[in-house]
């Protein structure tokens, strides 16, 4: 009779703790993150007699966390991907908007001031024409320098998101080593049976770190995992967190740059970092902000060098050679950012516009090994000039439109970041002090000859930019498609991406999610089992009664 009371209580626990965890997955039918549980029933060990092995009923072996690591996995990288293509996508949207926006391009200002000097070559002689001309040369400069301020702005945006983003990894890799502890104290506590709802809780906060970076985890021998981010780095390794921070640029301070930081080492990485929002804002910073304000400024100096020479060829109305009609930006925009490593005691690099058809919508950086300087153009990497030592300097760089100089000496090691066109749009302005100041007659000629007024009209359709190949306007014309290429790349991926994650949390949920029907069916189920149970333990409690009764007569 022992016996099968033994095993009539041990259904009636087992079915029991079912019911508690069917309970529990239908009361967490709608939190975030919760993964289904199941008790696993196991049979007790049989006890051997004369006649064979009986069973001794019924006991859970775990309370198993209903998960697919693949699936668990494919959120998470999924997640990081839309992440990093839809931040993308929302910033470049912005670059392009300005750049194509009927309020804010800058085509119709380039056309609405070749216009104006057209009406003065038409009539040398007229003030008010000249003065429309000045005042359209005005607006064109502010267009040029409005847009610049928008990529500013982004610029700033960028930085000001980057800062708070890493905080909040700093913020999420410090929870996930936390819970890497709990787990691991909470198995060594249960003999190593899993603590289910502090899994959920870890998972949710690396889902939550995949929106922010792109993750790899890797699972350890006493439940904790270690998440790797960039190239490798370790951002957590068990129970320790390692950190990210911003820090003015090795060569601009303007630009921030992420800093990883662990008990052992602290290195730069945002070059390396992909997936997430961090992501998507280093790709747009590197593969759009920067090509654009680097491609407006080119326009801008070439803009601006082409037509102050043709206009220094003329005469103004009072008969004066023609001087500046635009800022020389061609000579003070120009700028190199030493680096902040670089030897005290080195020199200053400098650079100068020899050619502006020739220049390149880029940055460049200069090394120095000891002997030789390398320039790596950094829109491309694609190496331009390299071989020559400081007795080179200064070196015209062939086919780059720009010249190099040194002053001082430099130490092995030493780089410096060199940006020709960068600050053209931002310094972009009118020089001209009135319309009579406007040569419009050829040298020598009287006032009302218009032959220079001809001639810089004609610049609007002339190859002045790109080794010849390119108008002012067919140039910008290229930033804004460059931009709207890359716009629309980003959008079609943002797209799949969203997709392909709806696909890995739908697969995710139907696995490890909460099916009312299915919990409503094991409910029933484990009720009847836990009635039987109850029945067995009235029929033995009977059978031990009547046998009570026999031995007392």
């Amino acid at each position: 009779m022992a016996d099968l009371l033994a095993t009539a209580i041990s259904g009636l626990t087992a079915y029991q703790r079912n019911l508690a965890v069917v309970g529990n997955n239908i009361t967490n039918v709608n939190t975030p993150g919760y993964s289904r549980q199941s008790a696993e029933l196991v049979s007790r060990t049989p006890t051997p007699n004369g006649s064979g092995f009986v069973g001794n009923g019924v006991e859970i072996s775990t309370v198993r966390r209903i998960y697919d690591q693949f699936l668990g996995n494919q959120v998470a990288s999924r997640t990081s991907s839309f992440q990093q293509m839809d931040t993308l996508y929302n910033l470049a949207a912005r670059v392009d908007n300005s750049l194509a926006g009927e309020s804010s391009s800058l085509s119709p200002s380039i056309q609405a001031f070749f216009n104006a000097v057209q009406d003065v070559s038409n009539n040398p002689t007229s003030i008010p024409s000249r003065e429309v001309m000045v005042s359209e040369a005005s607006t064109l400069a502010a267009r040029f320098q409005s847009l610049n301020r928008e990529f500013d702005s982004l610029r700033d945006q960028v930085n000001t998101q980057t800062e708070m983003f890493t905080s909040e990894v700093n913020s999420i890799a410090g929870s996930i080593a936390e819970l890497n502890q709990d787990i691991v104290i909470a198995r060594a506590s249960a003999s190593g049976q899993p603590p289910n709802d502090l899994l959920d809780q870890r998972d949710r906060q690396i889902n939550r770190l995949a929106e922010l970076v792109s993750v790899n985890r890797v699972e350890a021998g006493d439940g904790s995992t270690n998440i790797f981010i960039g190239s490798g780095q370790a951002l957590v390794l068990g129970t320790e967190a390692a950190t990210l921070s911003t820090t003015r640029g090795s060569f601009d301070p303007a630009q921030r740059e992420i800093i990883f930081t662990s008990r052992t080492t602290s290195i730069p990485i945002g070059s390396q970092l992909n997936g997430g929002q961090l992501g998507g804002l280093m790709d747009f910073r590197r593969n759009v902000l920067d090509p654009a304000q680097d491609g407006l400024g080119r326009i801008a100096i070439g803009m601006a060098d082409t037509f102050n020479a043709q206009h220094q060829l003329g005469d103004d109305l009072n008969g004066n050679p023609g001087g500046l009609f635009f800022a020389a930006i061609n000579t003070t925009s120009p700028t190199v950012f030493a680096n902040v490593n670089n030897n005290a005691a080195s020199g200053t690099v400098a650079v100068t516009i020899n050619d502006s058809a020739q220049l390149k919508a880029s940055e460049y950086r200069l090394s120095y090994d000891g002997a030789n300087f390398s320039l790596l153009r950094l829109s491309d990497n694609t190496l331009v000039d390299s071989g020559f030592g400081t007795a080179g300097l200064p070196r015209t760089v062939a086919g780059e439109g720009i010249t190099l100089d040194l002053s001082g000496t430099v130490a092995t090691g030493d780089s410096f970041l060199i940006r020709p066109v960068r600050y053209g749009a931002r310094d972009m302005n009118v020089a001209l002090a009135s319309g009579a100041e406007f040569a419009a007659a050829a040298s020598g000629n009287a006032s009302g000859d218009n032959s220079n007024a001809l001639a810089l009209a004609g610049l609007q359709t002339q190859k002045l930019l790109g080794s010849g190949s390119e108008t002012y306007q067919s140039s910008y014309g290229k930033v804004l498609a460059d931009v709207g290429v890359k716009t629309r790349e980003a959008k079609v991926n943002s797209e799949a991406q969203q997709a392909l994650l709806d696909n890995a949390i739908e697969a995710n949920s139907a696995v490890s999610g909460v099916n009312l029907d299915e919990e409503a069916a094991d409910l029933i189920k484990y009720q009847q089992a836990y009635q039987a149970a109850a029945q067995l333990v009235k029929v033995a409690d009977t059978l031990f009664q009547t046998l009570l009764n026999v031995a007392g007569r």
